[in-house]
């Protein structure tokens, strides 16, 4: 993968044929995850299920539930994958937003999807196009990339209309337990909060909180709220062109602007001003 400043999804793998030298574990994250299967022979555990995949399969993960697949290294195996923060989908702006683009993946968690020929080769079609303008520095291409993004998910939508009117997946009493803590967060996370607070106001104890977070998710819960918190800035950065970097640093939940910098360096890769001075100079800011 080449990173680039405007890497809008945690990874990213398109028609992706590598295979890591021992087996693939199975693991879960606070993601959510697409994944498109192209070629091979694979089987995907997701949950207590245990798929047997056909080129042309979706799968849609809320990324809590423990998921890998099992690649049978007989035939070439391929696929797409990518994995996002639900709170990307503030990019599209508030009228894009008004048919919840997130919907399937909030009601049915996890799902799996056997496309037909016809459906197949639109969302290939897409996928190409995510892929051609992901690693693009053009600002024309950065939009281009969302709406090639906005494309996948409203098909995601459409193929899952029937399935959210009537199903209601249930999820894990861990997976239910990270859930409330990933929602604490998202409504909390510009204030300063800490675990004794977070632990109290959640009902929970301190400890089995940030063990099952950790466990669930491979991260723990601070980890997840900087990250929480750079994305939100990331995000500010190109919506608020006039408030400087301390602003954003106040405002994305940071108490101190020396770190929010060094914070956001580590995982965007380039300094805030340098980030912000390069959105604004797009002349389609």
């Amino acid at each position: 993968m080449i990173p680039h400043s405007y890497c809008i999804f945690d990874h990213f793998y398109y028609k992706w044929n590598k295979l890591l030298a021992g087996q693939v574990l199975v693991h879960s994250h606070v993601q959510y995850e697409i994944y498109y299967f192209h070629g091979g022979r694979c089987d995907y555990v997701l949950g207590d299920r245990t798929i047997p995949l056909q080129p042309g399969d979706l799968i849609i993960m809320n990324g809590l539930t423990p998921h890998c697949p099992q690649v049978d290294r007989s035939a070439e195996y391929v696929r797409t994958m990518f994995s996002f923060d639900p709170h990307l989908v503030q990019l599209f702006g508030h009228n894009l937003l008004a048919c919840n683009p997130l919907k399937p993946f909030e009601t049915l968690k996890n799902h799996h999807i056997r496309l037909s020929p016809a459906t197949k080769a639109e969302c290939e079609d897409i996928l190409s196009r995510i892929n051609r303008y992901y690693y693009s520095e053009d600002p024309v291409h950065r939009n281009r990339l969302l709406a090639a993004f906005y494309d996948l998910l409203m098909l995601i939508y459409e193929l899952c209309r029937s399935e959210m009117e009537s199903a209601r997946k249930g999820v894990s009493d861990w997976e239910r337990y990270v859930q409330k803590i990933v929602a604490y967060i998202e409504e909390k996370y510009m204030e300063d909060i800490g675990l004794d607070r977070m632990a109290s106001d959640l009902h929970m104890n301190r400890f089995h909180m940030m063990k099952v977070f950790r466990e669930v998710t491979g991260m723990t819960v601070f980890d997840y709220l900087f990250k929480r918190r750079i994305d939100q800035a990331k995000i500010m950065f190109h919506h608020c062109l006039d408030d400087s970097v301390t602003d954003i640093c106040y405002k994305a939940g940071f108490k101190h602007p020396s770190h929010f910098s060094r914070v956001f360096k580590k995982q965007v890769g380039t300094a805030p001003d340098q980030y912000r001075k390069r959105i604004r100079e797009s002349p389609y800011s």
